[in-house]
């Protein structure tokens, strides 16, 4: 047994020297909100900058390490939300709502990503817990804040309230509120006063989260909300939330044809949690196409929005995408993948999640940013980098072209080709499995698609190569950039 010698007195490891500082009983333990003990005898630095609290992260130490076999240039330029004129790309934010994290922990770091949208949870359980009493001051200051940031916020209205008789967690069912003409008059009162006090900061509005195999429900629920957030905001954005296949979708939009509103609906949400994101756009699970059809069927003013979506970085057991052999190397390749996919096929996207979540069974791993179960900062992962460098590149002055696949021996070669001020980008990355924890770059003759001479982006790390044989491009199951005047 390790133990430390103060004076005469042998004590045991966790256990502070007297003078030093007062010893913690152990009744008190699950009290405790900090670290073990082992630096607690250390001076402490005052904090000014939440990057002084950042811990090693030695997943992004070897993704620096990963060597492509070309001459460094540089790195790209991130920008912060504010130094970005606008992007249609989006990082998630919720849960506060049911304080699975704190908001003061992790919002220094938001406005750093370069995410010009946020999604944020409304809390109606955490608003009103009493009746007829809203109780806004909790949602004030991240909504105030993140705009301020240069961010626009946009929120998820959601979920019930047990002070009229239905539930605040995710899954809960929708035939609480409209089985029950007090509980809806009720909800219906309550959006108002939502979107009433903000309005002049936020117009996307999403109308509750997966309400699964409840689309009769959901499709009245979202009736009756939709005309209630347009009494008080008339040019507001209302999104049908994400459902679980696309006869679902079909009801709620053949009941607001019925109601001759099928205006209230300004594009349809989909969450595509799949462990390959590129085959949410191939074949019968090309989901992507398949809903852009639907939404154009019904209305051409209709569209799709990819409303979240991400991956764990590490083997999850609930939730999405769970019992996988997830890391972080996976998670940084996946959220390119899926960013460049959308992308390029000119589709709104958000990034679930921000910071990871404290569910009150679970640390959900799904964060650009790890946390602890103190729900306090550790370290920026690799994915957040990679988001950066995405998010710096991939504003709207950067056009969608082209996308396309090709065998290459064993491989599925994705191209995405794009345009920003007259020069053409194109993202080349192995597409047909999940991602690996591989940092092994294959060697592909592009020449046919690049020229000597151009840049060379690893878009994890964003570090720039000069391109001098396009015989010899590395590639690997990651979108890379090259870049072409």
């Amino acid at each position: 047994m390790n133990r430390l010698v103060c004076g005469m007195a042998v004590v045991f490891s966790g256990v502070l020297c007297p003078g030093m500082a007062d010893v913690v009983s152990f009744k008190d333990a699950s009290k405790i909100k900090s670290w073990d003990a082992w630096e607690d005898h250390e001076k402490k630095s005052a904090v000014t900058n939440i990057l002084q609290k950042e811990r090693r992260s030695v997943t992004w130490e070897k993704f620096n390490k990963a060597e492509p076999g070309l001459k460094e240039i540089g790195r790209v330029k991130t920008r912060t939300s504010a130094e970005i004129k606008s992007s249609k790309w989006s990082v998630d934010c919720c849960t506060l709502d049911r304080d699975y994290a704190i908001w003061d922990n992790f919002k220094a770091l938001l406005p750093m990503l370069g995410a010009k949208h946020a999604r944020f949870c409304s809390g109606w359980a955490k608003t009103e817990q009493k009746k007829g009493v809203y109780d806004f001051t909790w949602l004030d200051k991240p909504i105030r804040e993140c705009a301020a940031m240069g961010i626009k916020p946009w929120m998820l209205v959601g979920y019930g309230n047990p002070v009229w008789g239905s539930d605040f967690r995710l899954g809960m069912r929708v035939s609480q509120l409209t089985g029950n003409a007090e509980a809806m008059a009720a909800w219906v009162r309550y959006v108002k006063a939502l979107v009433a006090r903000y309005q002049d900061v936020v117009d996307g509005w999403e109308v509750w989260n997966e309400p699964f195999r409840q689309e009769n429900d959901y499709a009245e629920l979202f009736y009756q909300t939709a005309k209630a957030i347009r009494e008080v905001q008339p040019a507001a954005r209302v999104y049908c939330a994400a459902l679980s296949d696309f006869p679902q979708y079909e009801v709620v939009l053949e009941k607001l044809k019925r109601e001759n509103s099928i205006g209230l609906c300004s594009g349809l949400m989909f969450h595509p949690y799949v462990s390959n994101p590129d085959n949410t756009y191939r074949g019968k699970k090309d989901a992507w196409m398949q809903l852009r059809r639907l939404a154009k069927r019904h209305s051409p003013d209709l569209d799709m929005i990819q409303g979240e979506t991400g991956c764990p970085s590490q083997l999850e057991f609930a939730h999405a995408l769970a019992n996988r052999e997830w890391t972080e190397y996976k998670q940084a390749k996946y959220d390119l993948r899926r960013v460049f996919g959308d992308a390029v096929r000119d589709v709104p996207s958000n990034c679930f999640s921000f910071i990871d979540l404290q569910y009150t069974f679970m640390l959900q791993s799904f964060g650009l940013v790890r946390s602890n179960a103190l729900m306090e900062f550790v370290y920026r992962r690799p994915s957040w980098y990679a988001m950066c460098n995405f998010y710096a590149l991939f504003d709207d002055d950067t056009k969608p072209v082209s996308f396309d696949e090709r065998a290459v021996g064993a491989h599925t070669l994705a191209i995405a080709t794009f345009k920003r001020h007259g020069k053409t980008l194109k993202a080349f990355w192995f597409s047909e499995e999940m991602p690996t924890d591989s940092l092994d770059f294959a060697r592909l003759d592009l020449s046919g698609d690049v020229a000597a001479g151009s840049e060379w982006i690893e878009m994890v790390t964003g570090r720039r190569y000069l391109l001098d044989d396009p015989r010899s491009v590395p590639v690997w199951d990651s979108p890379c950039l090259v870049v072409e005047d």
